[in-house]
């Protein structure tokens, strides 16, 4: 992993083998970010994507082993829980899928720009069985 420190934000370059999830989430513990935007592209494998049912109050996953897939975008923030995102990616086919990022690791670079916020904290949300973020100090 790279990071560069810029005027606005910080350059995060992971590298080939890296989890993107669990390699930004301890970046940002280790710099003391606690609120964040998130954007980024690269090249993926081994990709866990969910999709929640409001309606049923559960997770819905699907795997995508072994092949590269190209990031499209990766967009999402970092609260006190680490990073929160959402990815589309192409197969070599040019099939576009998407979803809630549980894990994906780095098949030839990834390259994310993070523009620190202030902190951002997680409430509990009963009515939809999740946590979300929450603007009150």
């Amino acid at each position: 992993m790279q990071s560069r420190k810029e005027k606005s934000g910080y350059w995060l370059i992971l590298e080939q083998g890296e989890e993107v999830k669990s390699s930004i989430s301890n970046w940002a513990r280790e710099h003391k970010i606690t609120g964040a935007q998130v954007w980024g592209i690269g090249a993926i494998t081994d990709v866990e994507l969910a999709y929640y049912s409001p309606q049923a109050k559960k997770w819905k996953t699907r795997r995508f082993p072994g092949e590269n897939y190209e990031m499209l975008s990766c967009i999402g923030n970092i609260s006190e829980d680490g990073l929160h995102a959402h990815i589309s990616m192409s197969d070599a086919r040019f099939n576009v899928h998407g979803g809630h990022l549980i894990g994906a690791e780095i098949s030839v670079m990834g390259e994310f720009f993070i523009l620190p916020t202030t902190k951002l904290g997680k409430k509990p949300l009963p009515k939809l069985g999740l946590r979300g973020i929450s603007l009150e100090k």
